[in-house]
This record gives C-alpha cells, sequence and structure tokens, in this order.
C-alpha cells in the first residue's frame, strides 16, 4: 500500500479543480428592457444561455412541455447545457423565436435592446457563453437543465451581483480593453454560479454530491494524483474500501467506474495541454499517467474521437457529448469572438 494519505493535501479544492479545466471560448452579452406582453423562444446549440433580471418579473419554461419557473428582480439563471427555452412575461404571450424577435429589435450600439409594450417592464442583462468543446468534463453531467439563483439568497446578492454589476459597466462605457475584460468576468460570472449552486441543498445525487460522500469523496484523490499507475484494488486501499463497495458506490454517484473515469479526467487534462504551449507528444503522455506514447495515443482517439495531432491542429475543436467519437472529417471551426458588442445579431 502507498505511504501516501487519501486524503487531498491541504489547499487543494476538487471543484476549482474541474471547473479550471473548463474554457469558456467567449461571451455574447446584451441588456434588454421588455415592456409586456413579450416572449422569446431560445435555442442555441454549444451556448450557454444566461440571465440576470435587474427589475420586474418574467417566466422561463423549459422545452415544449417543461415546468415554469416564476423569475423575480435579483434572480441569476444559467442553462449550462444550451436547453431549449421560452423566456416570457406571462402565459398568454406570444412566442416568437430568438433570431426573429432580435431582428424586430435589433441591438444598439450599446448592445441594448428594447421591446415596446403596454404593460409592465422587466429588465435584463444576459447572454451567451460559448463553453469548451471538452463536454466529457464531470462538472457538465454534474449539473442541471436550470441553475436558478434566487435573488432572495443573500449570498447571490453578496457574491454574483457585484460581478453583474462590472458587466453592465463595462457594457455601458465601451472603454478600452472592455472586450478583455469581459471575457474575464465571463469565467467569473460562470464559476459563480456553479460554485452558489454546488453548495446550494439542491444538488441531486450525481458528481457534485460525491464530492461529500466518505468513500466516493476520498476516491476522488484521482484528481490531485491522476498521472499515478492507478488499479481499482490501490484506490480501494487508499479510500478505505472494499474494491467492490467502492466500484458500486462510484459507479451511483458518478455514473461509471472508477478507472473509466480516470482515463476520461485524464484525457481532459491532456487536451487541454494540446491546446497549450507546444510539448512532443510523449511528454504530455508522461503528464497525464502514459509510459508509451502510442498508448495514449489510442487512449485519447477511443475517448475523443481523434488523434492527439488532429486535436492539436483543430482551431476551435468540435463537441464532445459524454465523451462520444466525433466525425474525423468535420472540419475546424473559427475561435469564437470573445465579446460581440454593436451589432443587430446575436451569432448562432
Amino acid at each position: 500500500m502507498s505511504n501516501r494519505s487519501a486524503v487531498p493535501a491541504p489547499g487543494f479544492d476538487l471543484l476549482t479543480d474541474v471547473m479550471e479545466q473548463v474554457r469558456l471560448e467567449g461571451a455574447v452579452y446584451f441588456s434588454a428592457e421588455l415592456h409586456a406582453p413579450w416572449a422569446v423562444a431560445i435555442e442555441r446549440r454549444g451556448r450557454a444561455p444566461f440571465y440576470a433580471v435587474s427589475a420586474g418579473e418574467c417566466e422561463l419554461k423549459l422545452g415544449a412541455r417543461g415546468a415554469v419557473r416564476r423569475v423575480e428582480a435579483g434572480d441569476f439563471l444559467l442553462l449550462p447545457g444550451a436547453a431549449p427555452h421560452a423566456v416570457r412575461s406571462g402565459p398568454g404571450a406570444v412566442v416568437v423565436p430568438f433570431d426573429d424577435w432580435l431582428r424586430s429589435h435589433p441591438l444598439d450600439a450599446r448592445g441594448r435592446a428594447v421591446h415596446g409594450g403596454p404593460g409592465a417592464a422587466t429588465r435584463v442583462t444576459g447572454g451567451f457563453f460559448s463553453v469548451d468543446p471538452l463536454r466529457m468534463n464531470p462538472l457538465f453531467a454534474a449539473l442541471p437543465r436550470l441553475i436558478h439563483l434566487r435573488g432572495a439568497d443573500a449570498r447571490v446578492r453578496q457574491v454574483l451581483w457585484p460581478t453583474l454589476q462590472l458587466v453592465e459597466a463595462e457594457i455601458a462605457r465601451q472603454g478600452i480593453g472592455a472586450p478583455t475584460v469581459l471575457r474575464r468576468l465571463a469565467d467569473v460570472l460562470f464559476i459563480q454560479a456553479v460554485r452558489l449552486h454546488a453548495e446550494s441543498e439542491q444538488v441531486a445525487v450525481g458528481w457534485l454530491r460525491g464530492l461529500a460522500d466518505a468513500r466516493v469523496g476520498r476516491a476522488l484523490l484521482l484528481h490531485q494524483r491522476y498521472a499515478e499507475p492507478w488499479t481499482l484494488d490501490r484506490l480501494a486501499r487508499e479510500a478505505g474500501s472494499s474494491r467492490t463497495a467502492l466500484a458500486v458506490r462510484f459507479r451511483e454517484l458518478v455514473g461509471e467506474p472508477p478507472m473509466a473515469y480516470l482515463a476520461r479526467w485524464r484525457m481532459i487534462r491532456a487536451a487541454n495541454l494540446l491546446h497549450g504551449p507546444r510539448q512532443p507528444l510523449a511528454r504530455i503522455a508522461e503528464q497525464v499517467g502514459y509510459g508509451s506514447e502510442a498508448v495514449f495515443a489510442k487512449a485519447f482517439r477511443r475517448i475523443t474521437g481523434r488523434s492527439p495531432g488532429a486535436w492539436r491542429r483543430l482551431a476551435s475543436p468540435p463537441p464532445i457529448a459524454s465523451g462520444a467519437p466525433v466525425d474525423e472529417a468535420a472540419p475546424a471551426t473559427a475561435p469564437q469572438t470573445a465579446t460581440r458588442r454593436g451589432s443587430s445579431r446575436l451569432a448562432p
């Protein structure tokens, strides 16, 4: 048995470790003053929308038959998986597709739109995160279709709204370096929202719950020591569990066996290294726990659907849903602009 402790080293934050492997390729911001009645349907694959309601109230409906969520001033909404939804003033409003609505209500030079109507006004600051393509990150599988943070929660007011105020100020000011500031604030906003959700009591059984489980939480030391030569037997010993008990509990909470989880996490780290400063492939393989470049390349292709070299050449890799293979012949897409302002259309 290893003489290392099964408890992660002091100062190691597992949630931070996972979130640091999330890459927000860009963010598009907008603000709107909406006078009832109004209703907009949004479906933006690969773009995770968020809405901060600063005044008034509205409703959000997930999908065609989903539940309706009442949203009040001070609330913040994030849809991590870009689930189709509609935002509306109330159930009687005529729903208009987002692109059609945007053509009728173009954004001004400051990214602001106004919807006229006889009813009460709702003010919203929002946008779309262009989330990294590495959807095999365990964080995405653990997040719900909708994160709804209530403005009545003191933590939301203290943590999230100061960042949103900075976003609004940068959009309005349009000063030198604003795109860079807004890009960095997008990272902060996303991480703050996920962290507030993770700290809430609404977290369902899953990866985030696994962090709090004694047995699985100890086994997730894989994150800190992912390059070591793990076996299920060794992991069970260090987690203070039997092999069978650990395998069953890990799969129950995390959704897959420990060794499969480790392989995916190694590939997440490797994929980000491949898009960092150029290193020899053998060096990257070694950093993520593979003594053989050939074995590493085979594992990388199996999990991501592409060879390490092909992945490295992509300017912006295609989405990988739950680690499913992608089309090797698919063309690379251009990197997303960090912030688009003064446009009459938000990019799809």
